[in-house]
């Protein structure tokens, strides 16, 4: 985010908190009920904020990042457990069983990101997300009691209503705590989490077939759902103790009450206000002038453009969502399979490896170098050629096998449309929140309407349409990327020359 944002709200913000300005006086004076407590100097104060967030760092950054292994483990599991022996003990193969799988579970992701995110006006999220959390991972463990596939759809589709709200809340969290200097590393650590577990998925499959195959007189894969169910219930019950909800109302044993009114002030010098209490918007009017204020935004310019770069960008990010099957297909001279079942699940680990170093890459350059929209059309370019080669397909199998491999470094920019979505509406956190939350429901309407036409489980893994659509996804959002960034620069432009023109008007009024 822009390092000017600081000095563009900084006066709003020390006026409506009744905070002494450092610079004048070297004091912080948080709030009128803090008025009596002793003086803290600016030393102490940086002092105080570097402990503050270090103890976020230290306890929920890695709760979230964790959290966030566990979701991605329990989305993509299936498809470990697909190609590890499920296929052909349910009699899965030739059906799209594996393309309902996933439309099962992005449906209800689509529906109830939205609702769900009304749901922490009233109670706290570290009440929450975790209890639902503990609740998707019972659901994750009863998936290896299924005989029958048919039986995965309904578990499949609470799983993804229990998972709802989880990335827009942390998220919201996130933005809550860090102000923006800190929050471009963290988002990209967050994001890195979620290629974690997709590594970690297929490494666990693989060590689990090797290990417990057979055990107990049941098949590894089945054993997959067992461990990853029980995994999520311990992370869920940590999970309340440490999230730390909203400055303002927070109840995190690791945080002082100093560090909680602290945590609160610093956001709102860079212009962004959280949470003052979780009854804010109270009663039914209260819900009213909440999506009053979201319907102007949503209706505004800056989300429908800035949702036509996020969302075709996320749309083709799908061309490698089947790598594994790729691999499973390819097959040698006499017809043999070409690589094993450990192999097949280990592979695509090598994707989420640089996905991961790639999202590290394009955080630090573009906090470092103030880089967002030249690295998000980079980042696209990228993903267009992974998906003409794809689109292609090409009979040599190293070409595809590194297009395949290569497009997983495109998911880093994810980070810089996020940064851009959470600054649309920097003054309400639950406005902030449910924003994000729709571009998610519109992301993940697209997700599970887009498989049936463009990725059936019938053409794997040479799609017919599939590729050639991704193309098109690209380009449109690098044309949406430019013409976002023209718009905003035009606009901090003319603000600049009003207010160099009101400051010309108010000098010839003083002489």
């Amino acid at each position: 985010m822009p390092s000017s944002m600081k000095t563009d709200y900084e006066g709003d913000a020390i006026t409506s908190m009744n905070i002494v300005p450092l610079a004048q006086e070297g004091t912080l004076s948080p709030s009128p009920s803090d008025l009596e407590k002793p003086i803290v100097g600016e030393v102490e104060l940086q002092a105080l904020e570097r402990r503050l967030v270090r103890k976020l760092d230290l306890i929920f950054l890695p709760w979230a990042c964790i959290s966030q292994v566990m979701k991605k483990i329990d989305q993509n599991n299936y498809k470990a457990a697909y190609t590890a022996g499920m296929r052909d003990d349910l009699g899965l193969a030739g059906t799209n069983a594996l393309t309902l799988l996933d439309i099962y579970f992005t449906i209800p992701l689509t529906v109830f990101a939205v609702p769900t995110m009304l749901v922490i006006t009233r109670v706290r999220p570290s009440y929450f997300l975790p209890g639902l959390e503990l609740i998707w991972g019972i659901l994750t463990a009863l998936m290896a009691t299924c005989r029958k596939v048919e039986q995965m759809y309904p578990l499949r589709f609470f799983i993804g209503t229990m998972e709802a709200c989880c990335w827009p809340l942390t998220t919201t969290i996130l933005l809550s705590w860090y102000t923006p200097k800190e929050l471009a590393k963290r988002q990209s650590i967050y994001l890195c989490s979620s290629f974690v577990g997709q590594m970690f998925t297929f490494a666990m499959q693989s060590a689990i077939h090797q290990t417990l195959e057979g055990n107990l007189g049941m098949e590894g894969w089945r054993w997959l759902f067992i461990i990853n169910g029980i995994m999520t219930t311990v992370v869920a019950i940590i999970g309340f103790f440490a999230l730390p909800d909203y400055p303002a109302a927070s109840r995190a044993f690791y945080l002082t009450e100093q560090e909680k009114q602290l945590g609160y002030d610093r956001l709102l010098r860079y212009g962004r206000r959280t949470l003052k209490s979780m009854d804010e918007y109270p009663g039914w009017q209260g819900v009213k002038t909440l999506f009053r204020k979201t319907s102007k935004t949503i209706f505004g310019w800056k989300f429908p453009l800035l949702f036509l770069c996020y969302g075709p960008w996320a749309w083709a990010t799908q061309v490698n969502s089947w790598f594994n099957l790729f691999l499973d297909d390819l097959r040698n001279a006499d017809g043999t399979k070409m690589f094993s079942v450990k192999q097949v699940t280990e592979i695509p680990i090598a994707g989420s490896g640089l996905a991961l170093v790639g999202a590290l890459m394009i955080g630090w350059i573009s906090d470092r170098y103030q880089l967002r929209w030249q690295l998000a059309i980079a980042v696209n370019l990228v993903l267009l050629c992974c998906a003409i080669v794809l689109a292609i397909w090409p009979e040599i199998v190293w070409l595809l096998f590194l297009a395949f491999l290569v497009s997983y470094v495109t998911f880093a920019n994810e980070s810089i449309y996020v940064s851009w979505l959470g600054d649309i509406c920097k003054d309400d956190p639950v406005e902030r929140s449910l924003v994000l939350a729709l571009a998610l429901s519109f992301t993940m309407a697209g997700n599970s309407s887009l498989p049936i036409i463009l990725w059936p489980s019938k053409e794997a893994p040479h799609y017919r349409y599939g590729y050639k659509v991704a193309c098109g996804f690209c380009v449109a959002s690098m044309i949406s990327t430019v013409v976002y960034h023209y718009l905003i620069r035009r606009n901090e432009r003319r603000k600049r020359e009003e207010s160099h023109q009101v400051n010309q008007e108010t000098s010839q009024d003083e002489k």
